[in-house]
């Protein structure tokens, strides 16, 4: 086996000792190891992203990004109790912006493409399915009193059926999570059985 199959294989028996015997000194250390290489390649990351977006174009003469940088800059006075009144300007932009681009995209994304994708031909029966789904759903949350009792008489059977459509929606979305998290163990364990036991290879 190569060095990077046994330092996975290492570390893969190492996170698993927590089933077993829970919080222990090896799932510890490999917990920390994996902790400090995040750590280590965000870092790293962050430099070349720095030295690409900000240095290196300083030195092709495009000044313009003196600004962000500086801004940037002004957030490590946070450290500073001082000074520390020198962040604000900088966290105020990047909030403003990041308020502003994430609130179109939800808009867009949230609003008005799910209200546009509502609209189905009544052409077969999936799109008669979504459709009743979408407007029994809506109607729970319409016509339902006091978060817990239903509203009587004919409008119920709308909004019991819009509770319905949301338990299976929930259920099959819990599932799917499910599904998600087996399909990483049972990598994990073909890995095990077929790299490092050589068996079914």
């Amino acid at each position: 086996m190569d060095t990077a199959t046994v330092v996975s294989t290492i570390f893969t028996f190492a996170l698993f000792s927590f089933i077993f015997w829970k919080d222990n000194p090896v799932y510890n250390i490999a917990e920390h190891i994996f902790v400090a290489v995040g750590a280590g390649h965000a870092v790293v990351a962050s430099y070349f992203v720095l030295k690409g977006s900000g240095w290196d174009q300083v030195a092709k003469g495009k000044t313009g990004v003196l600004i962000p940088i500086f801004l940037g800059c002004l957030l490590f006075a946070r450290y500073f109790k001082g000074v520390s009144w020198l962040t604000r300007p900088s966290v105020a932009i990047v909030v403003a912006c990041g308020a502003g681009l994430g609130l179109r995209g939800a808009i867009r994304a949230d609003f008005l493409d799910q209200i546009r994708a509502s609209f189905l031909p009544l052409t077969n029966l999936n799109n008669i399915i979504f459709i009743v789904g979408v407007v029994s759903v809506i109607a729970y949350f319409f016509f339902t009193q006091h978060y817990t009792r239903i509203t009587k008489g004919r409008l119920s059977v709308l909004t019991d059926l819009g509770q319905y459509f949301m338990m299976v929606a929930f259920g099959a979305s819990f599932g799917q999570a499910c599904m998600g998290r087996l399909s990483t163990l049972i990598d994990k364990i073909s890995f095990l059985l077929k790299t490092v036991l050589r068996i079914g290879a």
